[in-house]
């Protein structure tokens, strides 16, 4: 049976304001918990479904914890109903403590930049895929989803751990920053700019992305050095914001 307390802290972590209070987030699943184990991230608490505790893969995870010191609780049926943020809970959960980065943290290697980005799994899939084409900075605008929302680092994959993340409270004062003081020239992919096979991989480059809806906000326009498009023959409108950037983080490793 698990505290009440911990239970109680573990609900509430579901929501933002107290993620944001609280400095912590909860990863569920074998591959998430395992990341956060390996990293150099603080994981506070693990918890574990009692009746699989002796299962090997979390068994593995259970030493992992204890060997670092990290409180490992067990919770029974009726407690993961009130804390799992699937529908099926995968067997193990992980309290870990939110990573705080400065922008000079993220600057000497290109930087992906995602603006006013609202839907959980495009921005988990472009941590992810930017993590595979191995460019580690990622800039969010203010207005992005929380990208310590369980949605979110479920479509990472655990690649929030390998991927260095600042989230700006004025992004156009950042962007005016990386231009003037580390000499960045910010790319934007829009509707109307250079073929994307133009495009080139640059240590001070950022590569701007906007809104599922609307694109790039008018209020980065001054800030934009460079607009790419990737071209399409068919007849939809546009292309998925995750394909995108897939598609442009492809062209920089190659």
């Amino acid at each position: 049976m698990l505290q009440k307390k911990i239970a109680k802290h573990l609900k509430q972590l579901g929501q933002k304001k107290f993620r944001k209070e609280f400095e912590e987030f909860v990863v569920e699943g074998i591959k998430g918990v395992g990341e956060a184990l390996k990293s150099d991230a603080e994981v506070v608490l693990l918890v574990v479904e009692g009746n699989r505790r002796d299962e090997d893969e979390i068994a593995k995870l259970i030493v992992l914890a204890q060997q670092d010191n990290i409180p490992v609780e067990f919770c029974g049926r009726k407690d993961v109903d009130e804390i799992k943020t699937t529908d099926t809970f995968p067997g193990v959960l992980a309290v870990v403590g939110q990573e705080e980065n400065d922008l000079e943290d993220i600057v000497d290697a290109p930087i992906i930049c995602l603006h006013e980005v609202k839907d959980p799994g495009n921005l988990g899939t472009i941590i992810r895929t930017a993590d595979w084409f191995g460019i580690k900075n990622i800039l969010l605008s203010e207005e992005c989803v929380d990208v310590y929302n369980p949605k979110v680092f479920r479509s990472t994959m655990g690649s929030l751990f390998h991927t260095t993340i600042f989230r700006s409270g004025n992004i156009s004062k950042t962007l005016e920053r990386l231009k003037e003081e580390f000499d960045y020239e910010v790319n934007a992919l829009d509707m109307d700019g250079n073929d994307v096979s133009k495009l080139k991989s640059k240590n001070n480059a950022v590569y701007l992305f906007g809104s599922e809806s609307h694109g790039v906000s008018d209020t980065l326009e001054e800030l934009i050095d460079n607009r790419y498009t990737i071209s399409g023959k068919g007849d939809a409108e546009s292309l998925n914001l995750a394909i995108s950037a897939g598609i442009v983080l492809y062209k920089l490793s190659s």
